[in-house]
């Protein structure tokens, strides 16, 4: 067998071998790149944004997963197993966390707007997104924006189904 065959299998096997090695922690890092350091994210589950025109920047949604032992910190303890001081990745502080159904103006700002621009939610484009306007609506979740994004944590399923994970929905406006 030649020589250069062999390095160059080599070459792309080693390539190969980094490349999917370092998937994992580079995915790990978007899923949490969005929301407080104090989220344990399980899994990463839906994403959808916008590209405003204009430059206006991009508007959507990101869904994650908790994990187990987050979730079995809320069932205890409801939103009170979150610090009141949440604190985001660009810095914006979160206000303290509400009690759902939200006021028509916080949901029309982060959920659901039909005028243009689109906002939070709306502009995500997911087949979930059904889903979540109904847990900004339901009682027993909770929601904290922090003037440009909201997040709104599913926790109503939680005491009549232990199995549940709990979500979280990241909703964020230009």
């Amino acid at each position: 067998m030649r020589v250069d065959i062999v390095i160059s299998w080599a070459v792309v096997f080693i390539f190969a071998i980094v490349i999917v090695g370092s998937l994992p922690t580079g995915m790990g890092r978007q899923w949490t790149s969005a929301l407080p350091s104090q989220f344990e994210i399980n899994q990463f589950l839906a994403y959808g944004s916008t590209q405003l025109q204009n430059g206006a920047g991009t508007c959507g949604a990101e869904i994650y997963q908790l994990s187990e032992a987050q979730t079995q910190k809320i069932r205890r303890n409801g939103v009170a197993a979150f610090p009141s001081d949440l604190i985001g990745p660009d810095a914006l502080k979160y206000g303290s966390w509400a009690n759902t159904p939200m006021p028509k103006d916080i949901y029309e700002r982060y959920v659901l707007n039909a005028a243009y621009p689109p906002v939070g939610l709306n502009c995500s484009h997911g087949t979930w997104e059904r889903e979540w306007r109904a847990n900004a609506q339901k009682a027993g979740n909770y929601y904290s924006t922090n003037g440009k994004a909201l997040i709104l944590l599913q926790a109503s399923e939680l005491q009549d189904n232990p199995t549940y994970l709990a979500a979280v929905g990241y909703f964020h406006n230009p």
